[in-house]
């Protein structure tokens, strides 16, 4: 997939093709930001644009040449990624780099190494890359991918030229939905609305299983009353499912307030994500005041903060449900 195919992240290209153009490329990159947001595929496609051999005329990558074949297929040998065995990054995944960086290269100009989730480097790991790190070899490139680079040692984090990748805007996403997918408008704005800015993530949720837990969710929620704590200890206990889906419930929390929210100012139905869902939208945005529903708002985001940040999942549910105004 070359530059122009990329959706989004234009400053990102820009600074990486403006690299290709100087041939000033760094012997390490971070790039960071949410998950699924299209951080590798960026990754996989600089290091394709550094070896592709049009490269110095177009600045990106022909996807026709020999060495655009080879990564496509996987098959390039000084092409490598390397990816967590379980929950690590192990030393024995960092001293392979090390060991294929003592050589030059057998084809390309030089060798790419992505590893991904690099946040998930185990100490070892992390040091053994440090080293690597404070020797650069000119022949080979190291882009390390993150969620989480706050996990990263700051040793690592001073050695690598760091591109930060924002969230798309939400009209952005339901634009590639419905251009590239050839997505309905109302289903499109509803999974942009669920993935945060990451076409990915998008993608991920575009199922009949997401659809009808988002119709579970509003309903639970409708049912809870405020003056029957065990209704939103019940709520709390429904959305404390693992990690991912616990994001999908908060997010789409978060959308119906906001569809509130806006219809309370707005009495316009066209602007909201839940258009299906108008009774409900209707009646809470008749119930609660502004203050109220901004408040929830800032609960759900809250939650999604902790929830984030390893905090104990149905502690922080518990205490968003008995923050929560219904």
């Amino acid at each position: 997939m070359p530059f122009r195919d990329i959706f989004g992240h234009d400053k990102q290209i820009e600074v990486l093709q403006k690299t290709l153009l100087q041939k000033r490329i760094g012997h390490a990159y971070l790039f960071s930001g949410i998950s699924s947001i299209g951080k590798r595929t960026l990754a996989v496609e600089f290091g394709r644009a550094c070896n592709c051999e049009k490269s110095g005329l177009i600045h990106d990558s022909c996807g026709d040449c020999v060495s655009c074949r080879k990564i496509s297929q996987n098959i390039h040998p000084d092409f490598f990624s390397v990816k967590p065995e379980g929950q690590f990054i192990r030393i024995n995944a960092v001293r392979e780099i090390q060991q294929q960086m003592n050589f030059k290269p057998l084809e390309a100009s030089c060798r790419i190494f992505i590893v991904d989730d690099a946040d998930k480097m185990n100490e070892q790991a992390a040091n053994a890359l440090l080293k690597t790190l404070e020797e650069p070899s000119a022949a080979n490139l190291l882009i390390l991918v993150t969620s989480r680079p706050y996990s990263l040692p700051a040793t690592i984090l001073s050695r690598c030229l760091h591109m930060r990748f924002n969230p798309l805007r939400q009209d952005d996403v339901a634009k590639f939905l419905m251009e590239k997918m050839k997505m309905e408008e109302k289903r499109a704005f509803l999974l942009a609305s669920l993935s945060g800015g990451a076409i990915g993530r998008a993608l991920n949720l575009n199922n009949e299983e997401t659809m009808s837990f988002r119709s579970d969710i509003l309903a639970k929620l409708a049912a809870v009353k405020k003056a029957e704590p065990f209704s939103m200890i019940n709520f709390a206990s429904f959305l404390n499912q693992d990690k991912k889906k616990i994001k999908v419930a908060l997010d789409i929390i978060s959308g119906y307030f906001r569809d509130v929210l806006i219809y309370k100012e707005t009495k316009e139905s066209q602007m909201l994500i839940n258009q299906d869902k108008m009774d409900f939208v209707g009646s809470a945005a008749g119930r609660l005041s502004g203050e109220q529903i901004l408040w929830n708002i800032e609960s759900v985001e809250e939650a999604q903060w902790f929830i984030e940040r390893n905090s104990n999942k149905l502690l922080t549910l518990e205490t968003m449900a008995f923050k929560l105004n219904y």
